[in-house]
């Protein structure tokens, strides 16, 4: 009869400082597992608050592929790259997790992938950042991209507010958004090269790597709720989504930042209910109620838009996300190919796991 064996877990002191994480102090997975050993740990560790999350994104984006005209609907095609970015950026974050132990380098590439992914949501929007690990305790961010470039394509083609369409930003919000995905990625990248010996400088640099498109690509939200605090604009849909979409995503970052509760109680919280399983959890309820608003939009301001604004081009929807695609993946390249200087890449002093669990000082 075949039986699975599952890979042994190992306590903090017993791996690379590289992988420890403040409060989490069992659950760790060999610094040096195969391929198949992180899938089959995959039963043992925390994805599952971003794996599942994103095949309820696919299901809901094959439902609006039945209903909508992707295709030959050039309105949909800013929803399209929101969408497909949508169901990638939970999907890449559970690669990350996954495999992120195969060894340090694979850990540093595995993150650099997360990152492009996140500020590539920021292109298509909200907010995930800094250092993390999960239940394997390599809790990376989804990062405070919390939902980054993705977001950008849908709140600039049906979020805008009225008297903003046709402007100079409704014009420049999409560039300008491309072009902090760049920002993004590169600083999030660049903060885990001084990690361990400057901790405090890593977490600041990747924070403000998401922190800043985030309060770019909301401008728009932020302005229409405002208004409509201080005015008679209706409460709709579309605005009561996005209350709870920012209500959620301002929650992901106090967790983030804050690492309660496992912080108050190291060791109580390392398999459920540490910071990064509630993180995942109010980042993709953000990016629900989020999905929910932007389709309000779509529906209720489809013909207004219309007569104000022409029909999205190829080159400013696929053209635009193209370049943010080939630009982030050039960065990841770099950065990438720098890894030898980066903190725990390679070989050095600090002690090593042993198949047996135990240290040993090479």
């Amino acid at each position: 009869m075949l039986t699975i064996k599952l890979p042994q877990i190992f306590r903090v002191h017993q791996v690379p400082r590289i992988f420890w994480e403040d409060g989490i102090m069992s659950g760790y997975r060999h610094p040096k597992s195969s391929a198949l050993d992180c899938v089959l740990s995959s039963f043992q560790i925390n994805i599952w608050t971003h794996f599942l999350p994103t095949w309820y994104f696919v299901w809901r984006f094959l439902v609006l592929s039945s209903s909508l005209d992707f295709c030959r609907e050039p309105h949909h095609w800013p929803l399209l790259i929101y969408l497909l970015l949508v169901c990638l950026y939970p999907f890449a974050s559970s690669c990350a997790h996954t495999f992120s132990s195969m060894s340090a380098r694979a850990r540093h590439i595995c993150y650099f992938c997360d990152y492009g992914a996140l500020s590539l949501y920021s292109l298509g929007e909200p907010l995930q950042g800094a250092r993390r690990r999960d239940g394997d305790r390599d809790r990376e961010p989804l990062a405070p991209s919390f939902f980054l470039a993705g977001c950008a394509f849908a709140y600039g083609a049906y979020a805008m507010p009225d008297h903003w369409v046709s402007g100079v930003l409704h014009r420049y919000f999409v560039p300008v958004a491309a072009f902090n995905s760049f920002v993004c990625t590169g600083l999030s990248c660049y903060s885990r090269f001084p990690e361990l010996e400057h901790p405090r400088l890593s977490k600041v640099l990747r924070t403000a790597a998401f922190v800043y498109p985030f309060l770019y690509d909301n401008i728009p939200l932020f302005y229409r709720l405002l208004f409509c605090f201080w005015s008679s604009c209706a409460w709709n849909e579309a605005v009561a989504g996005y209350c709870y979409h920012l209500l959620f995503a301002l929650l992901t970052g106090f967790l983030f930042a804050s690492h309660l509760p496992e912080r108050l109680a190291p060791g109580r919280f390392d398999y459920i209910g540490h910071s990064h399983q509630l993180f995942h959890i109010c980042a993709v309820l953000g990016t629900h109620f989020q999905l929910e608003a932007v389709l309000s939009d779509v529906c209720s301001r489809r013909a207004w838009l219309r007569g104000r604004l022409p029909a999205p081009g190829l080159p400013g929807t696929f053209g635009t996300a193209g370049l943010a695609l080939l630009g982030n993946a050039a960065i990841i390249g770099a950065f990438t190919a720098a890894l030898p200087r980066a903190p725990g890449s390679s070989a050095g002093p600090a002690s090593v796991l042993t198949e047996a669990g135990c240290r040993r000082e090479p």
